[in-house]
């Protein structure tokens, strides 16, 4: 049999599954043919199916050397060390496969897609760019590239733009289409959004990703049962994102045994989902329920007890718990498996953080400080270990409350004669009809509900009102806190800015705010619309927001060291990277805040 027919018959057990023949059909060829590259790609492939990654790679590694300038080769090197957590030598394997074929167009599509993962968008926008030039602005996935990228970044003008010229190439382009339509509901364009979703629909592509979409749209157009159907399609199809939106779903409409048995039906399938046992847990994490992530964790086959990223949940749920040296011991474990993955390692960082163990987590911190100097939770943390190591310069240089945190007045916007009509309007026009009852997991808020705000294509006028208004404070703040470089916040302060995202919570009694950060803003700000009368009476500060209070405890005491009485018509800014939250109320009269995050340089 010449090498030829021996590949296509290797290739062909592979494809079918029988991955235990197409690995001794692959040894006996190499045998007679040894080092032959195609044969030693096709075991690695073989070995990867099969589960035996650790062979996979050390095989796939000996086929690039074997041919080092097969860009096929140096992606599928790079995907195998993605899938393993090995992102930055996935990274460059990407790299030297468009080094050595500039037009080998997956290499360029695997690498954008790395470095969004990683939040590297400006790298990520230049390789699309690069993508495009290369392929003489002929291949539409260079432009959905680009789109993608925007998306991320929620630059959502950008990405429409981007997307259009995709579809400008290929009309029909599905990711194109696809994207679009995405972007489209971030930007308050639900019909046209549904349209291009339900041609996608029509067409015959109802991929996981694209029904899970058409949900999203039925959800924001408040067609709830519809949006349930969609939801759950799309989660039979393999969508662990439908999960995540159907239980969120279930939780806000306040049917949260519904939502929890739908998490454990999760758990129990894990052998064969193991994605979607991954998202029940964290869908748990979010509803404050550590003993069911715990037990939950203790239904998974062994093989997924025994997997870092999975690991890095109990660690997360035992710390919750109080097991602060448990959870040490199994994130350490996890962490020495997987070093690079992010969680992971964000994992290992708070459990050394609650056992002491500062110098270590300091460590750990400067690495991924240097990876993602941009992410807000890597500043907070970095504050934290400042603080309890006594690095009282740093510490206060991160948390200046007196230059950092100011509260300003808010104009009396345009079109109203004072802030109390405002207020009222805002209330009636923003509250009175919320489809739902409680608020979204995986947000700070606890006993409210949470209203998203599209500032920039939602026709209510208390909306673009209050927009508009936003800007004359922001410019204030801005301008008194400089652009100082020794610090993450003023050293991007330009005085261009753009308001990045804005909502709404109406908190109800017993309602607060645990303490969080804002990892998608840079500036952030808490609005006050209304307030209960007892932030002035209570002797506990309820609803006062404050600043400092870590959401986890350490040996060393971490209270909050700043608070700010609200009143109605006040800003509240403050950097993106301080832990704040409030304190529970206790009273039946409504507090109303108007959130938003701010981000530098114009609007994209």
């Amino acid at each position: 049999m010449s090498l030829a027919d021996t590949l296509q018959t290797i290739f062909g057990h592979y494809n079918s599954g029988h991955t235990d023949i197409a690995i001794r059909l692959a040894d006996d060829a190499l045998a007679t043919n040894p080092g032959q590259a195609d044969l030693l790609r096709l075991k690695a492939m073989s070995l990867r199916k099969a589960g035996r990654m650790g062979e996979a790679l050390n095989t796939m590694l000996a086929a690039v050397n074997a041919a080092p300038a097969n860009p096929e080769f140096q992606n599928t090197y790079g995907l195998m060390l993605k899938a393993v957590g090995s992102d930055d030598q996935a990274e460059i394997s990407f790299r030297y496969a468009i080094r050595d074929v500039p037009d080998y167009w997956p290499a360029y599509k695997n690498l954008i897609g790395l470095l969004i993962e990683h939040g590297h968008f400006t790298h990520a926008e230049t390789e699309a760019r690069n993508f495009i030039s290369a392929s003489n602005g002929r291949q539409a996935d260079a432009y959905e590239c680009l789109g993608r990228t925007f998306k991320s970044a929620r630059m959502w003008v950008r990405a429409v733009a981007a997307y259009e010229q995709c579809l400008l190439v290929d009309p029909k382009h599905v990711a194109g289409r696809y994207g679009l339509s995405a972007c489209l509901i971030e930007t308050g364009q639900v019909t046209r959004a549904g349209r291009i979703c339900e041609s996608l629909l029509n067409d015959g592509h109802k991929q996981p990703e694209i029904v899970r979409l058409y949900g999203r749209i039925l959800v924001e157009a408040e067609r709830i049962d519809e949006a349930s159907e969609q939801l759950r399609e799309a989660m039979g199809a393999g969508s662990t994102d439908a999960l995540k939106d159907y239980s969120n779903l279930l939780w806000m409409s306040e049917k949260r045994q519904d939502a929890i048995n739908l998490l454990n039906d999760a758990l129990g399938n894990a052998r064969t989902r193991p994605d979607f046992a991954l998202t029940a847990l964290d869908q748990l994490a979010a509803m404050d329920s550590p003993e069911m992530m715990r037990a939950g964790f203790e239904r998974l086959p062994r093989e997924l007890r025994e997997h870092p990223v999975f690991a890095a949940r109990l660690s997360m749920a035992e710390g919750e718990l109080g097991n602060a040296q448990s959870s040490f011991e199994i994130a350490e474990q996890a962490y020495t498996a997987l070093p690079d993955h992010r969680y992971v390692a964000y994992q290992r960082i708070m459990s050394a953080l609650m056992t002491g163990r500062y110098d270590l987590a300091q460590q750990i911190i400067a690495i991924w400080r240097l990876k993602e100097p941009l992410d807000q939770h890597w500043i907070a943390l970095e504050a934290d270990a400042y603080r309890v190591l006594g690095q009282t310069e740093k510490f206060e240089a991160l948390y200046d409350f007196d230059r950092l945190v100011k509260r300003i007045e808010l104009p009396v916007p345009k079109g109203y004669q004072s802030m109390e009509a405002f207020h009222e309007d805002f209330i009636e026009q923003v509250h009175g009809k919320a489809p739902f009852l409680t608020h979204p997991l995986g947000q700070s808020a606890r006993q409210g509900t949470q209203v998203q705000l599209n500032f920039m294509f939602d026709d209510r006028p208390v909306v673009k009102a209050y927009f508009q208004a936003l800007h004359q404070p922001v410019r204030e703040y801005l301008s008194q806190v400089g652009n100082d470089p020794g610090n993450p916040l003023t050293a991007r302060n330009t005085g261009q800015f753009h308001i990045n995202g804005l909502w709404s919570i109406y908190l109800r009694k017993g309602g607060r705010h645990v303490n969080h950060v804002h990892p998608e803003g840079w500036v952030s700000s808490a609005y006050y619309v209304a307030v209960p009368p007892e932030v002035d009476t209570s002797d506990k500060k309820a609803g006062w927001i404050k600043f400092g209070e870590t959401p986890y405890k350490m040996p060393a005491a971490t209270p909050a060291l700043k608070w700010i009485k609200p009143t109605p018509g006040s800003l509240v800014l403050f950097p993106a990277y301080m832990w704040h939250g409030t304190v529970p109320i206790s009273g039946e009269a409504r507090r109303v805040t108007a959130p938003l995050d701010v981000l530098p340089g114009a609007a994209q």
